[in-house]
């Protein structure tokens, strides 16, 4: 453009002639000087003054005239922002873009609040008759301006303490999440970010990932997570709640995991391919993450992504993304980014995993998911990018696996293991740190399974009240309220509560559900680690010397592995419940050991919970009248456990001090499955 039809451009527009704009406009759109660029800047501002912007997009001509300069003027603006990146020093563009587009806010918002109103229909339709604009220009503009926004300084600042930001991100968010593919591919050229090959053929996904780094940035991440609460609750508001946030975060993940398993049937990927890979896994990096960490601000938010099934999300969209991300050839100057992403993305998974099994109420639920979705087959083929995490989560499993849910579930992806591994083949690189964690697992899984199959747990429960005249009140103690029948005490069924004091309705639907279960792998582990409850006995009758006749066995299976400990049953008033005496239990002696009552700390919620031990509950239940009484029927089941279980090379039952257990020796897994 010479300098005599560059200066008549100028003056046209600044006139408000609309050709002359557009013909700055298209200058700036292909121009690299920079300083050119900024001293158009005054006459862009002069066409956004907000005391203009029009009530309704009525079909004048002074109206459309008004906004079609916006337009063009809001796209001027966004470009030479975009233009400083990679041009100037990281310090430099951000200080341009503090200046041309942070501190102008005032001016720019409220013309893409209006652009958003009237131009951004759902589902999307023809924009106001009469308007040379349409809905991909101006989600083109918005998400340019924010993002822009959003990677400098004072811009995030901005985002971070602005609550009317923060409300048309999110209600921005939901609309282009509900977008379809063909919605952004009319007009695509809006977001060139690349002029190479095979990058313009992945647009639908370029304004996805921007609109994840928008999201993103309104979360304070440099403080800590109670800090960033109001800004949550306030994009929930602008969303309408927890559901329509829920459903919309899923739908980005599932987009992208979808998106990159699609680009495995490529067979000559080029620059503009890796390009939009790599840009996509970090989109779903960073919404992993931001899964993470509104799971540990909000316990609402965290509950409502597993009911809709986040974790399965999470895990599948990982699954789809890993043979994509491992397979693709690359050269030497992307191979150390690619590598690194691919620990990347593995960590902000095992990282989210790990905090919804440690953290939420519906922790079981949240395990159920991911295994079925192929948490392990995950863990096996690309652990070895971070075996520590890796591990780290595997460990967490064995807590859950007295819990029936989890033990079928659990059982079939061993069932599976073999085949899928098999299926990965060269891909499936091993760490020993993974492989020996995953060992131990199987085998805590398969000494359960085992004692199941030689001792069923619910005839072994129904065994435990064998001296009950009517065998139907096992349902008050059994797996839920459908199976207490007709005709049994109220004031029976009561007394259970005495077992699951204070749980959660989630924790004791759980619980209950699994106390067949639960009570076998207790009886297991008393027989399994007889020496171990000696020596936490001995232990307790040094440090409580005037309490030896009034010490509590608490079995922890809340961890892995299981530990034993004993202390007054004074400490446990405000644990069990209110109801409980117990100076109505002194003749009371349990098995095995010399202790007045016995506990299990489990893990099925959030935090830990501490129970009396089901055969201990069942007594008080039911009324056992004696402790010689109490202690004949425990003794017999324990002997036809011990004999059940002695069956097998190894096996050596023991005796001890009013008691019989066998050592039971599983057969070691040598290799790795």
């Amino acid at each position: 453009m010479s300098t005599g039809f560059f200066q008549r451009s100028t003056d046209g527009a600044l006139e408000g002639v609309v050709h002359d704009v557009r013909k700055l406009y298209h200058w700036v759109d292909n121009s690299t000087d920079v300083d050119a660029n900024m001293t158009l800047l005054p006459i862009f501002y002069a066409h956004l003054d907000p005391a203009v912007i029009p009530d309704q997009p009525l079909p004048t001509d002074d109206v459309r005239k008004v906004v079609i300069l916006a337009k063009l003027s809001l796209m001027s603006i966004v470009q030479t922002c975009a233009s400083v990146r990679g041009v100037l020093s990281e310090s430099l563009a951000d200080k341009m873009i503090t200046d041309a587009l942070v501190r102008r806010w005032d001016t720019l918002f409220p013309w893409l609040q209006f652009m958003y109103r009237h131009f951004l229909p759902f589902p999307p339709r023809r924009v106001p008759e009469g308007f040379d604009i349409c809905d991909v220009e101006v989600v083109s503009i918005t998400t340019r301006a924010l993002s822009q926004m959003a990677i400098s300084v004072a811009g995030q600042h901005l985002i971070q303490s602005n609550m009317s930001i923060q409300q048309f991100i999110a209600k921005l968010w939901l609309y282009i999440g509900k977008l379809k593919d063909e919605d952004l591919l009319r007009h695509d050229a809006s977001f060139r970010h690349d002029g190479r090959e095979g990058v313009n053929d992945e647009m639908t996904g370029h304004v996805r990932r921007i609109m994840v780094g928008i999201i993103t940035a309104c979360m304070p991440v440099a403080l800590p997570a109670p800090f960033a609460v109001p800004t949550l609750h306030n994009l929930l508001d602008a969303m309408g709640g927890y559901e329509p946030f829920v459903a919309s975060a899923l739908r980005y993940i599932r987009w992208f995991g979808r998106k990159i398993g699609d680009m495995n049937n490529r067979t000559t990927p080029n620059y503009g391919f890796v390009t939009a890979m790599l840009g996509f896994v970090d989109a779903l990096s960073i919404l992993i993450r931001f899964l993470s960490l509104v799971s540990i601000m909000d316990a609402t938010c965290q509950e409502e992504l597993i009911l809709h099934r986040a974790p399965s999300d999470v895990v599948t969209a990982l699954l789809q993304t890993w043979p994509v991300l491992t397979g693709v050839r690359v050269n030497s100057s992307t191979e150390t980014s690619t590598e690194k992403r691919c620990t990347m993305i593995l960590e902000d998974t095992f990282d989210y995993i790990d905090v919804i099994l440690r953290q939420s109420e519906a922790c079981i639920s949240a395990l159920c998911q991911v295994l079925d979705a192929g948490f392990i087959q995950l863990v096996l083929q690309a652990g070895f990018r971070c075996p520590q995490m890796a591990s780290g989560v595997l460990k967490l499993i064995p807590r859950f696996l007295m819990y029936h849910k989890v033990l079928h579930h659990f059982q079939k992806v061993m069932d599976q293991t073999a085949n899928n591994m098999a299926r990965f083949g060269p891909q499936a690189k091993k760490d020993d740190e993974v492989q020996q964690t995953w060992i131990l697992v199987q085998q805590a899984a398969r000494q359960i399974l085992n004692v199941c199959r030689k001792t069923s747990p619910l005839p072994f429960y129904e065994e435990k009240c064998a001296n009950l005249q009517d065998h139907r009140t096992i349902g008050a103690v059994g797996v839920s309220s459908r199976d207490i029948v007709p005709g049994v005490a109220r004031e029976r069924i009561g007394k259970v509560d005495i077992v699951l004091h204070a749980l959660s309705s989630i924790r004791l639907v759980l619980i209950r559900g699994s106390l067949p279960l639960i009570m076998l792998v207790e009886t297991f582990n008393y027989s399994l680690y007889a020496d171990r409850i000696q020596e936490a006995m001995e232990r307790a009758r040094k440090d409580y010397p005037e309490d030896i006749e009034r010490l509590v066995l608490e079995t922890d299976l809340s961890a892995y592995p299981v530990t034993f400990s004993a202390r007054p049953v004074e400490q446990y008033a405000d644990i069990f419940d209110p109801r409980f005496d117990p100076d109505m239990l002194k003749e009371l002696r349990g098995l095995p050991g010399k202790h007045l009552l016995m506990a299990l700390k489990l893990r099925a919620g959030r935090e830990e919970c501490i129970v009396l031990s089901p055969r201990v509950g069942l007594t008080l239940a039911f009324q056992w009248p004696a402790a010689r009484e109490e202690e004949a029927v425990l003794s017999a089941v324990q002997e036809a456990l011990v004999s059940r279980l002695a069956v097998g090379p190894g096996n050596v039952i023991k005796r001890g001090d009013g008691f019989k257990v066998v050592e039971y020796r599983q057969p070691p897994l040598t290799q790795p499955i």
